[in-house]
């Protein structure tokens, strides 16, 4: 199978799995914000309900890796944590310097979140490691 085809598998198959988490994570954030929580609370609670949800899609059914869950839920905490950190960094920056109403600036920052997940999904969280088969795009 050609690098280009297995790519746009992954990348394929993490949009599909991506869309339900997002809405998922959105329906909650956006409840919260209507709730009358900070924005920054409501992005929190929103990325908490899509953690578990989105290891188990991207390691079964976007990567479908066979590698170890320990190894990997490890490396998943990590790559969330920066992706997420990422997010808050847009989320902040757009609301307080750039003056983007805080709905708007949630989807930028989901954007952010959502590119940077997949990168170091792809190349590091289910990345084969040496000695594992190769995966199937």
């Amino acid at each position: 199978m050609s690098r280009w085809r297995a790519e746009s598998g992954y990348a394929g198959r993490y949009v599909g799995t991506g869309v339900f988490n997002t809405l998922a994570g959105f329906a909650v954030i956006f409840a919260m914000m209507w709730a009358g929580f900070s924005p920054v609370a409501a992005n929190l609670a929103g990325y908490a309900c899509g953690f578990v949800l989105g290891f188990v899609l991207s390691r079964r059914f976007v990567f479908r890796s066979q590698g170890s869950v320990l190894g990997e839920g490890g490396r998943y905490v990590l790559s969330f944590v920066v992706a997420y950190l990422l997010n808050l960094v847009v989320l902040r920056f757009a609301i307080e310097r750039l003056g983007v109403p805080p709905a708007f600036a949630q989807v930028a920052a989901a954007a952010v979140f959502t590119v940077s997940m997949y990168a170091m999904g792809r190349l590091y969280t289910f990345a084969p490691r040496p000695g594992a088969g190769p995966a199937d795009g």
